[in-house]
């Protein structure tokens, strides 16, 4: 029997951190599996359509400094009627340079982690008679886009029972959705290490209340504001400050430096899991991978605000679940942060998804792969700890 390897696609689009993290942290779970081949491709790019093409250019411009458009594009494009024949028009313009794409990986079986690319998938394989499986994992834990519940994917891997809800509103029927959880990456857990150890070797201070304030990928949320107050009011503190791509912030508030003699700027990184296990509290925006990484190394979080609608569901997801706090006001933030760092948090009581997501999304992609040249497999249930709609 001939062993083959087995070429999966993550199709994805860079219009923030998470969509490309999500598809990370599940390459990084099959890791476990043998004979498998992962790519990861910005397909919204490879269309060449305008507007998609440049489309992670144009979020981190919309999420930094109009992100009214964002909202406009959500609210005018939430159909799945709507999106059918956006997706239809953009196939049939581009699609000479999205089956060059294609076939520049030979997929065995496509992973959709971004919900504009899913109709995409769905018309090449039914233009090109091919027979790769298509699964779409859900990358927001509440507000769904329609775009997500674009027909056509074999299966839908959702983070969360609001997510599960949403997409069954949205006209997708629950015998098609999954309960996964959330990717998280795996390096994400709870750390081996003290907070102390870790912490030096970083550089920090071993014994002083940690805070580490992040904005996403874009650098958003008004993170200047609480940094400014932040060295007001919490004086014993130190702060970590994660800006992403946002050049200008980490620029502006490197100045900010020479006045505060425990505040650490970082730019884009690839040790957020050492950040945050170092951290005592997790200031962020509302972006789905911060907020779950975040639970899986049991860190309160303090939420700033939702950059765009479809972060709006997960303010109430980390309240509800007593994960953390909401607060617009860097002034009320502080005086939380001081209030952690005398009394502690409760630990969150709410019901909580199934951890160890980008684990069970990897175990249901290797059920789903041929085991040799001459075995073949069709879509199979998945396996028992799986929620599951009837």
């Amino acid at each position: 029997m001939t062993q083959t390897v087995n070429n999966i696609l993550f199709a994805i689009s860079d219009t923030g951190g998470g969509h490309r993290s999500a598809a990370t942290a599940i390459a990084a779970a099959l890791n476990n599996c043998n004979h498998i081949h992962c790519t990861l491709a910005d397909l919204l790019k490879a269309t060449g359509f305008p507007g998609l093409r440049k489309a992670p250019e144009i979020y981190d411009y919309c999420s930094r400094k109009q992100l009214w458009l964002n909202n406009l594009f959500f609210e005018q494009t939430n159909s799945v009627k709507r999106m059918n024949l956006l997706t239809r028009f953009v196939y049939q313009q581009a699609a000479p340079q999205f089956e060059c794409e294609l076939n520049r990986s030979r997929p065995d079986f496509l992973l959709a982690a971004h919900p504009l690319v899913i109709g995409l998938l769905v018309a090449s394989r039914k233009a090109t008679r091919a027979s790769w499986p298509i699964f779409t994992v859900v990358t927001d834990l509440a507000t769904l886009h329609a775009s997500w519940a674009t027909p056509g994917a074999d299966l839908y891997l959702v983070p969360t029972e609001e997510a599960f809800t949403a997409l069954v509103r949205h006209g997708i029927a629950a015998s098609q959705i999954i309960l996964t959880g959330f990717p998280v990456h795996p390096k994400f857990s709870c750390p081996s290490s003290s907070r102390q150890k870790i912490r030096s070797e970083l550089g920090l201070d071993p014994e002083r209340f940690s805070v580490l304030l992040t904005g996403g990928g874009v650098g958003a949320g008004g993170m200047s504001d609480w940094v400014r107050e932040f060295l007001k009011d919490c004086p014993d503190k130190q702060l970590m400050v994660v800006t992403g791509r946002n050049q200008a912030l980490y620029n502006q508030l490197q100045a900010s430096k020479s006045r505060f003699d425990h505040l650490y700027i970082y730019g884009f990184v690839d040790n957020m899991e050492a950040l945050m296990a170092a951290s005592d509290v997790i200031i962020s925006k509302a972006g789905p991978g911060t907020i779950m990484e975040a639970v899986a190394m049991r860190r309160p979080l303090i939420i700033t605000e939702a950059v765009g609608i479809q972060e709006t569901g997960n303010i109430d997801f980390v309240v509800n679940n007593r994960l953390g706090y909401f607060c617009r006001d860097p002034r009320q933030g502080c005086r939380i942060v001081n209030d952690l760092a005398a009394n502690g948090f409760a630990s969150a009581a709410g019901k909580l998804p199934p951890d160890n997501g980008s684990a069970r999304i990897a175990g249901m992609i290797c059920q789903q792969l041929p085991a040799s040249t001459d075995q073949k497999k069709s879509i199979e249930p998945p396996a028992a700890g799986f929620y599951r709609g009837a």
